[in-house]
């Protein structure tokens, strides 16, 4: 079974491009904190998609004791990213993550992490989607405003 904790960013480009079903493929259970809920529904208004996720189980929420770790990260990241940082240490999961502040926090603290283009990499290499839809994904991607350097765009159009 494949569990992995995740941040917002991912999950509302997802949602946002009408991909967000997508993810299952690659993950059976999708982790989210309190912080992270609140962004995707009430920031995004992203409600209706992600309560019919939760109520199926593929996606779960899951609370965290503000803890050390969590007021240290806190002072450095937003509330969505140091929950997720906080529950992907504590529960040793994975992390879904795309902010470059996160990812080198989260990888300084040895927690393995995958963001939006290594998802639609994962996506291709086990064949759920060809490159073509890798490339629309990516398209509609940033018609929805997700920033994505033409470097990571290279790796799905080389792939």
């Amino acid at each position: 079974m494949r569990i992995i904790i995740a941040d917002s960013s991912t999950l509302i480009t997802l949602l946002d491009t009408q991909n967000f079903s997508l993810i299952f493929l690659l993950f059976e259970e999708i982790i989210i904190t309190d912080e992270v809920y609140n962004e995707i529904t009430q920031k995004f208004n992203h409600k209706v998609e992600i309560d019919r996720y939760i109520t199926s189980d593929k996606l779960t929420l899951q609370s965290i004791v503000h803890e050390e770790m969590y007021e240290m990260l806190i002072k450095r990241l937003d509330r969505g990213e140091a929950e997720s940082i906080t529950l992907a240490k504590s529960t040793n999961l994975p992390l879904i993550i795309d902010e470059k502040k996160g990812r080198n926090i989260a990888k300084s603290l040895n927690i393995p992490i995958i963001g939006l283009i290594g998802i639609i990499l994962k996506l291709i290499d086990k064949k759920f989607i060809d490159k073509q839809k890798a490339i629309e994904i990516i398209q509609d991607i940033e018609i929805n405003h997700f920033r994505l350097s033409d470097k990571l765009k290279q790796l799905v159009y080389d792939y």
